[in-house]
């Protein structure tokens, strides 16, 4: 078949192109490093190598996610750690107020430092992350969690939400503890109290130890004559009472303030056992006598009354001025320390959970990051170039090439005669 110069040039020109194409493709190989520059080069191979780097994208995703919770929890746990500080700091200065040796002065100096560290654990509390949010409080980010009331104790406004980033296709990672648990839940003898309102009960205790007594004693004649101040709630009331034949255990079932009937019955039934009767005097409050010897209550507690306060409300109070005012129990000042040491160790236990919490992000991002070295493998095995055989195949194009051209160059100038010679 004859083949007319039209038509072999223009196949020569064809095929100059396609080998351009090629060595254009070796080229770029060459240049990024990568065997697959576009889809229609490897179309399945893309593909896998498409979802390679999603995953690649998504664990990077992840390892973000895992800083911010390292973050996060490595703040909650220095604030905590200061919290502790605190704390235990108030545990010494409730050991060296709780001494019969201690002057005013240094009691007040006391006082003064608590109420300092106090304002520090508030503003402790509504630490802000470097992204402006509160650590302590939950969802409630954009607040400040802990507030004072109008009766000056703090309140939480936050709630119980626990911030969580995913840190794997399963896994979900804590970035904080529950504020409200932590500075709100203090596990103690009498009850749950907040580690506020313990600072705030040592503060007051050692504002009122000078006026209070832990005992009122009185001889037996004429007597001990008190008053039992409270409220017109209806409150079990104990104390013990103690005269010439032994102590007992007064136990009284609401008992309202001003009311002494409750109290004279409960007093003499146990007469037998103390020597000491009870009796309404004219003045309408409760007298306590005995034949001889001394009368002495100690020990008061009072239904609901499991912190100290700046004014107490429920005491007993004797005649005279000033008067003797016997507070209960949990107003004195040693009842202070048990409390602060409770807080401490809720604290602690806090920080034990923000630790552990620590602990699993480090690990997690260890499992990551080797996750993400065996992806990347993975990854530079299917897309890296073979350079040492793209460069052969480069040098091979060039040389076809050219020598194409000088082939094409010397068949394009010869003519008829040339051939027929």
């Amino acid at each position: 078949m004859s083949v007319s110069t039209k038509l072999f040039t223009d196949q020569m020109l064809n095929r100059f192109s396609r080998i351009n194409e090629e060595i254009e493709l070796r080229q770029t190989k060459i240049s990024t490093g990568q065997e697959i520059t576009q889809s229609s080069d490897k179309p399945i191979d893309a593909v896998r190598l498409s979802a390679l780097e999603e995953r690649a994208t998504q664990l990077a995703g992840f390892e973000r996610n895992v800083r911010t919770a390292q973050e996060s929890l490595s703040l909650a746990d220095t604030e905590l750690a200061s919290a502790f500080d605190m704390l235990t700091r108030l545990r010494e200065i409730a050991t060296a107020a709780n001494t019969d040796s201690i002057a005013q002065i240094d009691r007040e100096a006391f006082r003064v430092e608590v109420a300092q560290i106090r304002t520090a654990l508030v503003g402790l509390a509504n630490t802000r992350s470097t992204a402006g949010q509160a650590i302590f409080g939950g969802y409630a980010t954009d607040i400040m969690p802990f507030r004072q009331n109008a009766s000056g104790g703090i309140d939480f406004k936050g709630d119980d939400g626990e911030h969580t980033l995913a840190a794997s296709e399963t896994m979900r990672l804590p970035t904080s503890v529950n504020g409200g648990r932590v500075f709100m839940q203090v596990e103690t003898a009498s009850g749950i109290s907040s580690v506020f309102d313990i600072v705030d009960s040592f503060e007051a205790a050692l504002s009122t130890d000078n006026i209070v007594q832990n005992s009122l004693s009185a001889p037996g004649d004429p007597g001990l004559s008190v008053r039992f101040n409270g409220d017109r709630v209806p409150r079990d009331v104990s104390f013990v009472i103690a005269g010439p034949s032994g102590s007992a255990n007064i136990n009284v079932s609401e008992v309202v303030g001003g009311s002494n009937d409750r109290l004279i019955e409960a007093i003499n039934a146990q007469s037998e056992t103390t020597g000491v009767t009870a009796e309404l005097s004219q003045t309408g409050r409760l007298q306590l006598s005995t034949d001889d010897g001394t009368v002495t209550i100690s020990e008061l507690d009072v239904q609901g009354v499991t912190l100290a306060s700046k004014d107490p409300k429920f005491t007993l109070t004797t005649d005279g001025v000033p008067a003797q005012i016997l507070a209960p129990v949990a107003q004195q000042l040693g009842s202070q320390l048990n409390k602060l040491i409770d807080a401490g160790q809720h604290i602690a236990l806090s920080r034990t959970t923000v630790g552990a919490r620590l602990e699993r992000a480090d690990m997690q991002e260890e499992t990551l990051q080797a996750r993400a070295v065996a992806l990347e493998i993975e990854v530079n095995d299917m897309s890296a170039a073979d350079l040492e055989r793209v460069i052969t195949e480069l040098q091979s194009l060039l040389v076809n090439r050219d020598a194409a051209r000088q082939a094409y160059s010397k068949i394009s100038q010869s003519s008829l005669f040339d051939f027929l010679n």
